[in-house]
């Protein structure tokens, strides 16, 4: 499950976390322009005359600075970027977390949607793993077992866009980051013969990549990793 970082729709209410999940941890360097082309005097320039008569020079100075700022974004500065793009307040403990495939902003036991800001896409995987079932079957019926292990690589690229929404302070924020992530994927089960499935997953990624776009109506290029895993239990009766 850890060969895609999608991330996708949820209801538009707080809805009981998934079985398996765990913590993402986001470290970004947002790199902004502060000053652009920015006069160091005010109006036409400074001015100074030499010499005089015939001779008189006048020279106009202006200098013009450019400057940027560059800003550390973790999991506070995405959570209050979302808060803004959503206009709501999370209260204190909401975490960012993962099932593996999805991302999700988590208030108490409960996850809440962030599709309408925040949407991706996968491209080419790579994997490389082994996978294996035994099946049994006796007079009293049949039973399972699998369990699997793999690794691989594939590429994201990660939108959001809040151009729709109503935000807090009014700014808006629009930006693409692309990157490779690299997974690990570990699971088993047992299916009984009243086709109950049990089982645990866990595994981890790490994505690796570069944005670029605007962070609050500011132009801003970002580079930096998405970090996270999830583990857990599940019964399923089929």
């Amino acid at each position: 499950m850890f060969s895609t970082f999608a991330l996708v729709g949820f209801n538009a209410k707080a809805t009981p976390l998934p079985l398996v999940h765990g913590p993402v941890t986001i470290n970004w360097t947002v790199e902004q322009q502060k000053l652009d082309d920015a006069a160091q005097y005010p109006g036409a320039g400074k001015t100074n005359y030499l010499g005089s008569g015939k001779n008189r020079e006048t020279n106009v100075l202006q200098n013009y600075k450019f400057t940027f700022t560059s800003v550390n974004y973790k999991n506070v500065q995405i959570l209050s970027l979302l808060a803004n793009s959503l206009n709501t307040n999370f209260p204190a403990g909401t975490k960012l977390e993962t099932d593996g495939s999805t991302l999700f902003v988590v208030e108490g036991t409960n996850f809440i949607d962030i599709s309408s800001v925040v949407t991706a896409t996968t491209m080419d995987p790579i994997r490389f793993g082994l996978d294996s079932t035994v099946t049994t079957s006796k007079a009293s019926g049949t039973t399972s077992s699998s369990k699997g292990n793999d690794t691989g690589k594939q590429i994201i690229i990660v939108n959001y866009d809040d151009s729709g929404t109503t935000t807090t302070d009014g700014t808006k924020t629009t930006f693409t980051f692309v990157g490779e992530s690299a997974f690990t994927d570990s699971g088993s089960s047992t299916t009984s013969t009243n086709f109950v499935v049990k089982g645990k997953e866990s595994g981890s990624f790490t994505v690796h990549g570069v944005g670029y776009g605007s962070i609050r109506n500011t132009p801003s290029n970002i580079q930096g990793t998405i970090v996270g895993a999830a583990s857990g239990t599940y019964t399923i009766a089929e």
